[in-house]
């Protein structure tokens, strides 16, 4: 039984490993030596609970916490972030908040979530930009960022002028906005400009850094996106290749679809800090009821992480839920489960991603609130 289940195991591994670097190479990251491989894991998935992952090709991770992890469960915002507007507006400053408006949580294991609103038009720090972000050095070339979050907006958004609204910014420290020395994700102009109206991607820079085409030929327009103004939630996801060179990269996943596929140079700003933010600017500012919505963000510079999905092929997820480590080595990572969407007794699939963004190829099934599942042997394959 042993000696099969060996052989099983390596014949999936060796099988795994040709299509890794057969990915690696297409990516354009070189090919890669090996993928993670996750062997076991201890603990039970219970939400905040901590489990133990064993195995092989983790890689290193200099600081195993991410730059920031927020569920809205600590005292004031200020804790964790260098800034968040608007600031100056009593009643509806960017901060924790319980629900409120009728709008929950993204799901049940969180009580809380961030919000604020564009309510007045006194400027960027009283309601015309609603972020929340964080400064950082700036790194030796190239380095990456990685972040995800939940957002919405509110029901009751007045709409109206071009519909723009910012999500994410990459800026010269040390605010979102050092123009011209930033980038930004959006729902593109005029879009979406009612509940049922499509929604599309856009990234555009203030300066010159961002190629305009990119690298393939691509202009600022990209795919179509969920509505943040249709009374749902969406996890958006983001990677990105800091350079001054023309192989830099920005990719965005919404609810683990590519929506974003920028190639091309992403940081040819002066000065040695910079900031991410996530939110930003809406055209739509001066309405007391146009509240904007997030929870569960994460953000770190390094593309090494822990996740949870809902398929055992991470790019074809539709849910995917960051987990939070407290420690990192090439064989052994500690994480504190972060459940999100998922409920209890429901089968996901664990991950281990690397520094270069290669997952583990097959998730490992496990059950939330429980213990590992075992895998089906595959089909081809028989065991005895």
């Amino acid at each position: 039984m042993q000696i099969d289940m060996s052989q099983r195991v390596g014949a999936c591994a060796s099988q795994a490993l040709r299509v890794v670097i057969w990915v690696g190479v297409i990516a354009g990251i070189g090919p890669a030596l090996s993928a993670p491989v996750i062997q076991q894991i201890s603990g039970a998935l219970n939400h905040k609970g901590a489990i133990t992952i064993s195995g092989t090709s983790f890689g290193s991770k200099a600081t195993a916490a991410p730059l920031v992890w927020d569920d809205a469960t600590g005292g004031d915002i200020s804790d964790k972030w260098d800034g968040a507007w608007p600031k100056l507006v009593p009643g509806y400053n960017t901060n924790y908040y319980r629900p409120m408006r009728g709008i929950n949580p993204p799901h049940s294991h969180d009580t809380r979530y961030i919000a604020g609103a564009h309510a007045t038009t006194a400027g960027a720090y009283s309601g015309e930009i609603v972020t929340f972000f964080k400064n950082i050095p700036l790194q030796p070339f190239p380095f990456y960022i990685y972040a995800s979050w939940y957002q919405r907006v509110d029901n009751r958004w007045t709409f109206g002028g071009d519909q723009n609204l910012k999500t994410f910014a990459y800026s010269n420290c040390c605010s979102p906005y050092e123009m011209p020395n930033n980038w930004y994700t959006a729902y593109g102009p005029p879009h979406p400009a009612s509940t049922t109206d499509e929604a599309q991607w856009l990234i555009n820079d203030d300066g010159a850094s961002l190629g305009n085409p990119d690298q393939n030929g691509h202009n600022a327009w990209w795919e179509s996106g969920v509505n943040p103004m249709a009374g749902k939630w969406s996890k958006v996801e983001i990677a990105v290749k800091v350079t001054n060179r023309t192989d830099g990269y920005v990719n965005v996943r919404e609810n683990g679809r590519p929506v974003i596929n920028y190639a091309g140079a992403t940081d040819r700003y002066p000065g040695n800090k910079r900031t991410i933010g996530i939110g930003g600017y809406a055209r739509m500012y001066g309405f007391t009821g146009n509240w904007r919505y997030f929870d569960d963000a994460y953000v770190d510079t390094t593309l090494s992480r822990v996740v949870l999905a809902d398929k055992p092929v991470l790019s074809q997820a539709t849910i995917i839920e960051v987990q939070i480590p407290s420690s990192w080595s090439d064989g052994l990572i500690t994480a504190t489960v972060n459940l999100g969407k998922f409920a209890q007794g429901q089968t996901a699939y664990l991950f281990v991603v690397d520094s270069s963004g290669t997952p583990n190829v097959t998730g490992l099934a496990v059950t939330a609130g429980g213990s590992v599942a075992t895998p089906d042997a595959p089909s081809a394959i028989s065991v005895h």
